[in-house]
C-alpha cells in the first residue's frame, strides 16, 4: 500500500478510533418495507398452493358423490323392480375418465406455468469460484464498506466485480490467513494463506521480493445474478436515489463465506418492492421535482410515498 511517512503516531491512533467506531455492517438489516415485499410474495405463492390443494379435494369429493349417486340410482330400481344394467366400472366409464383427464389438465397445467415462470430463474444459486472468497471475513469481521470494492454501485448501471489491483492495495501487506476457520458449503476445510496465493498466481506477486514478477492473469469468477436482457436495472439509481441497502437484494452479504443468489429477482419480486418499499422523499434532492406530492405530504393528504406513486410500476421503468 502507498506509504503516508507524513502521519504521526496521533493521526494514526485518531484514523485507528474512529474505524473501530463504525457500526458492522450487519447492523444495516433489509427495511420493514422489503421484508413486506417478500411476505406478499410468499403470501402469493402459499395461496396457489392453496388453492391447488383445495381444488383436489374438491375433485375427489365429486369422484365420491358420483358413485353414491349411482348407488343410490342401484338401490332404488332394485326396491321397485325395475331392471337395472349393472354398472359400468368406473375405469371404463366416460363421466370418470373425462373427470381423470381434467384433473390432470389441471395439474399438469399447473407445474408447467410453474416451470415456465422459473425458467432463467436461480435462486439460491451458489456457484464455486476460482478463489474462495468471504465477503463473511471481508465485509462482516473486518467491516470493508461495500462500496470500497463495488465502488461503481452508486455511480452506474452495474456494482462492478473489483479488478485484481484492489485487492492487492490490501494484500501486499496481508500475505497469509489468521482469521478463523473457512468452510465451504459442502463442509470442507479451505485454507484461507493457499487462497491468497492463488489471487498472488493471478496477479504475478512475489510476496517474498515484495514486487510483481511476471504478467497477471484475470481471475475468472463466475456471474452468480443475471437478470434477463430485456431488463433494465440500474444500481446507482436505487443505491443513491432510493438509499436500498445492499442486503435488501442480496439478503445477509457480510454473513456469507460463499455468495448466493439470495432473491429469485423475478417480475413479481421487483414489483411488489415497488409496491410497498417507501422511500426517502422528503429530504433527498433526486425527487425535488415532485411537487404535488410534497404538497401532499405537507397537507397531511399522505404521511409516505412509495416507488408506485413514483411511476415504479409502470411497463416503461423496467423495459424499454
Amino acid at each position: 500500500m502507498t506509504p503516508f511517512p507524513e502521519l504521526k503516531d496521533e493521526d494514526i491512533d485518531n484514523i485507528l478510533a474512529y474505524v473501530n467506531s463504525v457500526p458492522a455492517p450487519g447492523a444495516a438489516k433489509p427495511g420493514a418495507d422489503s421484508a413486506a415485499a417478500g411476505e406478499v410474495q410468499e403470501e402469493s405463492g402459499s395461496n396457489s398452493l392453496l388453492f391447488g390443494v383445495i381444488t383436489l379435494i374438491l375433485a375427489i369429493v365429486a369422484v365420491i358423490l358420483m358413485q353414491i349417486n349411482s348407488n343410490l340410482n342401484k338401490l332404488a330400481a332394485e326396491k321397485e323392480g325395475h331392471e337395472r344394467l349393472e354398472p359400468v366400472p368406473f375405469y371404463k366409464n366416460k363421466a370418470y375418465i373425462a373427470l381423470g383427464i381434467l384433473i390432470l389438465f389441471v395439474i399438469g397445467g399447473y407445474f408447467t406455468i410453474q416451470g415456465a415462470i422459473g425458467l432463467g430463474r436461480q435462486q439460491n444459486y451458489m456457484p464455486e469460484q476460482p478463489i474462495f472468497y468471504s465477503h463473511k471475513v471481508h465485509a462482516g469481521i473486518n467491516q470493508i464498506n461495500c462500496l470500497y470494492c463495488h465502488s461503481s454501485a452508486e455511480k452506474s448501471k452495474h456494482a462492478m466485480i473489483p479488478s485484481e489491483n484492489v485487492c492487492m492495495n490490501c494484500h501486499k501487506a496481508i500475505t497469509e490467513y489468521t482469521g478463523p476457520e473457512l468452510f465451504t458449503a459442502e463442509g470442507k476445510k479451505v485454507n484461507g494463506t493457499a487462497e491468497i496465493q492463488k489471487l498472488f498466481d493471478h496477479v504475478g506477486w512475489d510476496p517474498k521480493a515484495g514486487r510483481y514478477t511476471k504478467p497477471g492473469q484475470p481471475i475468472e469468477w463466475t456471474k452468480i445474478h443475471s437478470l434477463p436482457d430485456h431488463v433494465y436495472f440500474n444500481h446507482s439509481q436505487h443505491v443513491v436515489a432510493g438509499k436500498v441497502q445492499c442486503q435488501t437484494c442480496h439478503g445477509d452479504i457480510q454473513q456469507m463465506d460463499e455468495v448466493k443468489q439470495f432473491a429469485d429477482l423475478s417480475m413479481g419480486w421487483c414489483v411488489n418492492c415497488h409496491r410497498t418499499t417507501k422511500v426517502q422523499f422528503t429530504e433527498n434532492n433526486y425527487y425535488s421535482i415532485f411537487e404535488k406530492l410534497h404538497n401532499d405530504i405537507k397537507e397531511n393528504k399522505i404521511d409516505s410515498v412509495t416507488v408506485e406513486m413514483l411511476g415504479g410500476t409502470e411497463c416503461q421503468k423496467c423495459h424499454y
